[in-house]
């Protein structure tokens, strides 16, 4: 396994990037291909989800506890709060409005997203933007309602956005950075930093867990 930490954007939000992070990631694979209850699970994602082995969660976040407390300053226990395969599955045309543009997924700075890749770059990867007309980044109790508010007005003026996953500048938002599908890879992030799924632009959002864009999609809580 290897990591390291970037810093992004102007508020400099850390985010732990990492290699070959399973000893046996096509066991992984295996698990999700025999799953049969995938379903909608978030009004975000872009796709279907089922619950991830109880014994990854646990030992995923075990593995990551100690680089998790040293770059985010935690200090209290983790606490998985969800683990799921996830599979993009939802053609550009049907995108909803928020699915077609960055997403937070908490406002809390205590929750971290833990995205581990089951996939390839030929399957996009994971962006992270800056809301350009108020600069915001990362979504917090304070800025929460003006950061809607100016995006439903920006919405109302312009149209809605085009119904594709963002991949890059827009006239609404700028990447601030952006990480591949790397095989075995993971990113561990704050939950509240603007971000979204990108593709390539002929990406066919494909079912199977063993060809499709896979990912594991981990969400922990740190008590402090």
């Amino acid at each position: 396994m290897q990591l390291r930490v970037e810093y992004i954007g102007n508020e400099r939000a850390p985010v732990v990037v990492v290699e070959n992070v399973w000893p046996e990631p096509q066991a992984l694979i295996e698990a999700a291909a025999g799953k049969s209850d995938y379903s909608v699970r978030s009004l975000y994602y872009p796709g279907v989800r089922s619950s991830a082995p109880p014994d990854y969660a646990r030992a995923v976040t075990a593995q990551f506890s100690d680089v998790i407390r040293a770059t985010f300053g935690f200090a209290g226990e983790l606490t998985i709060t969800d683990s799921t395969f996830s599979l993009v599955a939802t053609p550009t045309e049907k995108l909803v409005a928020f699915q077609r543009v960055p997403h937070f997924d908490s406002t809390d700075p205590n929750r971290l997203a833990l995205l581990h890749y089951l996939c390839g770059p030929r399957h996009g990867g994971t962006s992270f933007y800056r809301h350009r007309s108020t600069g915001i980044e990362s979504v917090t109790d304070e800025n929460r309602e003006r950061y809607i508010k100016a995006v439903n007005a920006e919405v109302k003026t312009a149209g809605m956005p085009a119904a594709r996953f963002i991949d890059g500048d827009t006239d609404m938002f700028e990447r601030i950075a952006r990480y591949e599908c790397t095989f075995n890879g993971a990113l561990i992030y704050r939950g509240r930093i603007l971000h979204s799924v990108n593709t390539p632009a002929d990406f066919v959002p494909d079912p199977n867990p063993r060809t499709g864009r896979l990912t594991v999609n981990t969400f922990l809580l740190s008590q402090a």
